[in-house]
């Protein structure tokens, strides 16, 4: 009984991790506020609002985009 074989998949594309590398250690380096952004988000998430965190959001935001050396 002949064997079927099945067809070669397409080499897979390789994908350039630098931006999410950055991206990490870019949150990395913002610990502090990341932590302070969850802490926020962790005390009120019962009773979720629109922008309830946005001060902290925004002070961590800014720390990542500073880190990056970009925004957006």
């Amino acid at each position: 009984m002949p064997v079927a074989t099945l067809p070669l998949a397409a080499p897979a594309r390789t994908r350039n991790l630098q931006p999410v590398m950055a991206l990490g250690r870019s949150v990395g380096a913002c610990s502090a506020s990341a932590r302070m952004y969850g802490a926020c988000v962790l005390a009120n998430y019962e009773e979720v609002q629109k922008d309830m965190c946005a001060a902290v959001f925004a002070e961590f935001k800014n720390c990542v985009q500073k880190e990056m050396r970009r925004k957006w």
